[in-house]
């Protein structure tokens, strides 16, 4: 005999919570798995709660728990979805899982953003920086996506498909290489800005199984590489009075000012995320 749907939610939010997970993200949890797995809503939950799983769905139950508890896979990759900007987005472990605090960059954007803008988005992972603009603009700007990997833009392919949105993912190549020499009146890029002396620090959700290419400089480069790279490179793909707009972790604020200010851009500026952590920077040329 198997368990109850009501007893099931329990049971991974018991077994999270046991690996000091808190507690609003194991019931977050839990409720994803019933919804994404049996199509069992909280609402749902009030009428089914009490029937029982069946062999198949105790087989999933149990499956899910060891991936989960005791290998660490985040619950994205298991169930291959992730939530961005109120939009549903395909993801593997070929991509860094899309984080709430990036939809701050989003949001800065859509400020700037005028009719008939080229907008790029360098790094674009699972596209959805790029996506989620294109989903909000429709045709009124231009957007073209490019990152290193070809693995995440297969994945890119796969969002703009499910999206139905419209942005051109050029093939794989590192920075500005996909776009030569054309300009943009916008710059977008979330790039990798862990230091990876803090690698062991990290949850292993994170340092086991997202991709160390999406988390970290290369092995000899501080956290500050990409920054300087998208400094010096950026110039010659901005329009005139273009701007350039980058994701970046807590205290990175001031010195990533202090390189592009160097490098001769203007209205150089860090808009912090709603925890009070520096997180957009902003430029101009």
């Amino acid at each position: 005999m198997t368990i109850t749907y009501t007893e099931a939610r329990q049971e991974i939010q018991t077994r999270l919570t046991g690996l000091g997970i808190s507690l609003a993200q194991a019931q977050a949890e839990s409720d994803w798995v019933l919804e994404s797995l049996w199509h069992i809503g909280p609402e749902a939950l009030y009428t089914t709660g009490d029937d029982r799983l069946s062999e198949s769905e105790w087989a999933q139950l149990q499956d899910f728990l060891y991936q989960r508890t005791v290998k660490r896979i985040p619950i994205q990759y298991l169930l291959h979805e992730a939530w961005f900007y109120g939009l549903k987005f395909y993801v593997n472990p070929y991509v860094l899982i899309p984080r709430p605090e990036t939809e701050l960059l989003v949001e800065k954007a859509l400020t700037l953003i005028q009719p008939g803008m080229r907008i790029l988005d360098v790094g674009t992972g699972p596209g959805t920086i790029a996506l989620a603009l294109s989903h909000q603009l429709g045709q009124s700007v231009s957007i073209t996506a490019v990152d290193v990997s070809p693995e995440a833009l297969q994945v890119a392919r796969i969002n703009q498909k499910r999206l139905n949105t419209q942005v051109r993912l050029l093939p794989a190549g590192n920075l500005f290489d996909p776009v030569q020499s054309e300009q943009f009146d916008l710059i977008l890029s979330n790039p990798p800005y862990i230091d990876r002396a803090l690698q062991s620090t990290l949850a292993p959700e994170v340092k086991d199984h997202e991709p160390h290419l999406a988390l970290f400089p290369p092995q000899t480069e501080d956290a500050y590489y990409f920054y300087r790279k998208l400094a010096v490179e950026g110039k010659a793909h901005l329009n005139p009075n273009g701007h350039i707009l980058m994701e970046c972790g807590a205290g990175m604020g001031p010195d990533i000012s202090q390189i592009f200010l160097q490098h001769g851009y203007t209205q150089v500026h860090t808009t912090r995320d709603y925890a009070g952590l520096d997180r957009i920077i902003t430029a101009a040329v």
